[in-house]
C-alpha cells in the first residue's frame, strides 16, 4: 500500500484547500474594509442621528400644539357657555384664552421651523444613502474581478473537500492523526517532499538510508531536521 504517496496527495489537497480558504477571506476583507464605504457609513449613521433627533423636537412641538389647542377649545367653550356671569371669571377665561391662542401661535412658527430642519436632514440622509449607492455600485464594477476570483474558488472547494474526504478513507486512522497533528503543528505542512537529498521543508540534508526508506511506499520516514513526514516520487 503505497501510504506516503496517499498522505503526499492529501497534502495536496489540503493545500490547495487552505489556499483557496484564505484567499476568500482575504478577498472578503479587502472589500468589506474599504475606507470609503467606512467613512460613506458614517456619513449615513450621522445624519440619521440628527434626522432623529430633529423628528423628535418636530414630534415634541406637534404634541404641544395639540395640547394647547385641546385646552384653549376648553376655555373658550367655557368663556361662552353662558354658564358663567361672574366678570372676573369671564375676564380669567378671556386672559387665559388670549395667552393660549399666543403660545399657540407661537408654537406653531416653531413647529414650522421644526418641519423645515426635518425636511433639511432627511435631504442629507437621503443624499448620503445615493452616495452609498453609487459608491457600493462603483466598487461593484472595480471589484468585479477580485469578486470573480472569489466566485470561482469557492466553486472549486467541493470538489477539493470530495477528494479528500474519498482519500482519506484510504488512509489508516492512527496515521491520519499523526499526519493531522503534524500538520496543525507545522504551519500546514506535514508532508515534505525530497528533493536532491534533502528534506524540501527545511532543508535538512537526509541520510542514505532515509533516502532509501522514504522511496519506500510502504515506510514512514520522518525528516530528522523538522518532523515532517518524507515522500519520495
Amino acid at each position: 500500500m503505497n501510504e506516503t504517496f496517499n498522505l503526499y496527495r492529501l497534502q495536496q489537497l489540503d493545500t490547495q484547500r487552505l489556499q483557496r480558504l484564505k484567499r476568500i477571506k482575504r478577498i472578503d476583507q479587502i472589500i468589506a474594509s474599504d475606507i470609503a464605504v467606512q467613512k460613506a457609513q458614517k456619513r449615513i449613521d450621522l445624519a440619521q442621528e440628527q434626522h432623529t433627533e430633529k423628528e423628535g423636537v418636530l414630534e415634541d412641538y406637534i404634541n404641544q400644539v395639540s395640547e394647547k389647542t385641546l385646552k384653549l377649545k376648553q376655555t373658550q367653550a367655557k368663556l361662552f357657555s353662558g354658564k358663567i356671569s361672574a366678570t372676573k371669571e369671564l375676564q380669567d377665561l378671556q386672559a387665559e384664552s388670549e395667552a393660549l391662542t399666543r403660545t399657540i401661535r407661537t408654537l406653531e412658527d416653531k413647529q414650522l421651523d421644526a418641519i423645515h430642519q426635518v425636511e433639511i436632514t432627511q435631504a442629507e440622509l437621503d443624499d448620503a444613502r445615493l452616495a452609498m449607492k453609487n459608491l457600493l455600485n462603483e466598487q461593484a464594477t472595480e471589484n468585479s474581478v477580485l469578486l470573480g476570483e472569489r466566485e470561482k474558488l469557492r466553486l472549486q472547494l467541493p470538489k477539493i473537500n470530495s477528494q479528500r474526504e474519498a482519500l482519506r478513507t484510504q488512509i489508516d486512522d492512527s496515521l491520519l492523526d499523526e499526519y493531522s497533528a503534524i500538520f496543525k503543528n507545522k504551519g500546514g505542512i506535514a508532508v515534505a517532499e525530497v528533493l536532491e537529498g534533502s528534506c524540501k521543508a527545511c532543508g535538512f540534508d537526509l541520510s542514505p538510508t532515509d533516502l532509501q526508506q522514504a522511496a519506500n511506499p510502504g515506510v514512514i520516514v520522518k525528516c530528522k531536521g523538522c518532523g515532517r513526514i518524507l515522500y519520495k516520487s
